[in-house]
This record gives structure tokens, sequence and C-alpha cells, in this order.
């Protein structure tokens, strides 16, 4: 096979296994595909390294390259649906998914969404659980996103919200309900909030970097709230800090 159409079958691959509803049978269906247009058979071997034969042998440096690029993209997946979705990713994780789906972006459609807040009112230190308490925000969160979103805990009082296949419109949105249901926790007597957050939405090269983007406004909203304090009935008079 020459190595546009070698190319082509990988782009086809990457965007089935990119697909939010994703799992094992995906992989399946993608290794069928693979064969139909190649008639190359697609296994793994006992360390799960993907093993390619060409039905007239290979060797081609088109078929090497493919194959490098089928395994990258196959172990990608794996990892991915793999994951048990109903948990809050730690930091190096969420940035593995960040990555993971800034990619599949790329491939896809380039809409991809990045939320970034601070939860007030966490009390983390030394003999604090604090792997019961931030698995208390991050289910809280997971109930108010669609399945496929993700959420991360950035550390100490910080998390993100991940939305594949939605813009800032839809980030939105998902913050203003995950902020109303945190605001009904009572942790130890104690109640939690989050007022401001950042958004990042990947731009259209999908070059962006969303985690700089998204702390970069989410900074800019709290300077901002600082500034003019609260706004609203029953809010005290405020004047600018700076006079």
């Amino acid at each position: 096979m020459d190595e546009p159409t070698l190319i082509q079958v990988i782009a086809q691959v990457a965007r089935e296994l990119a697909a939010p509803e994703a799992d094992e049978a995906s992989l399946e269906a993608a290794l069928v595909h693979v064969r139909e247009q190649t008639g190359a058979e697609v296994s793994f071997d006992d360390e799960q390294r993907v093993v390619v034969r060409w039905p007239a042998g290979g060797g081609d440096p088109a078929q090497v390259a493919f194959e490098q690029a089928l395994g990258d993209v196959l172990a990608l997946a794996r990892e991915a649906i793999g994951r048990d979705s109903d948990v809050t990713l730690n930091p190096q994780s969420f940035l593995a998914e960040l990555d993971r789906c800034a990619s599949a972006a790329r491939w896809r459609d380039r809409q991809l969404s990045l939320c970034v807040f601070d939860v007030e009112g966490l009390t983390l230190g030394p003999g604090i659980d604090e792997s019961r308490l931030v698995e208390l925000v991050g289910a809280t969160a997971r109930r108010s996103v669609r399945q496929g979103d993700v959420v991360g805990h950035l550390g100490a009082g910080r998390f993100a919200l991940l939305f594949p296949r939605a813009g800032t419109f839809e980030a939105r949105a998902a913050f203003k309900r995950v902020r109303d249901h945190l605001g009904e926790l009572n942790i130890d007597g104690d109640g939690v909030s989050c007022a401001q957050a950042g958004f990042a939405e990947l731009d259209e090269d999908g070059t962006q970097d969303l985690l700089a983007a998204a702390l970069e406004r989410l900074r800019t909203a709290r300077v901002r709230h600082a500034y003019t304090g609260p706004i609203g009935p029953g809010s005290p008079p405020t004047t600018p800090l700076a006079g």
C-alpha cells in the first residue's frame, strides 16, 4: 500500500478511538478496520505490544512507520479506555489526559475546553484526610458534568474540569452546576464554595497551552473580584482597593 493510504487508515483509527464513547469494542472495531483497509492482521503479543503481519511480508519504510504510529495510537487508546472514569484524577494523570484529549481534538474537530477553579473552605494539612476531602469534592463535580468529561485535582484546593467536544459556553454552564452543588456540601460542619474560574478553549491551530491559559484567566478573575468585591442584593458598598 502507498504511504497516503496508510496515513488515512491511521487517521480513521485515531478518530474512532478519540470519541468520548470509545470502549473495548471500539478497539476491536479499529483492528477490523485496519485489516479491511490494509489486509494486515493486527494483534497484541504477551507484553501487550502491537504486532502487524502483512500479507506479503513487511519491512517497507512506510509499513514500519505505520506499525509504529498504529502502536502508539492503540496504546494511548487502551490506557484511556481502561481508566476508570468515575475517579478524580491526580495532577499527573490529569495532565496526561489533557494531552490525550488535545491530541484527539486536533485529529477530530478541535473542540476541547478546560475550566480551572479554587475551592474555598477545604482544610488541608497534617492530620487531615486530604484524599477524603478531595474525593468528596471530585465526586460532587462528576455528578454535575457529562459522562466522558474529566475531573482532576491539581493540588491544594485547586480543581479542573476537562470537556472533550465542547466549547467555553458549555464549560461555563457546567461550572455553574458544579458551583451550585458544591455550595450545598457540608464538610465537618463547614461549607465550601468556589466563586471564580478560569476557562480556555483549544484555538484554531490546536497549539494553545490550555492549562496555562486557564490558570492565567483564573488569576485575572480573582484579581478582578478582589478589586471590585461582591456585587449583588445585600452586598456592602465597595470601593476600588487602589482608592
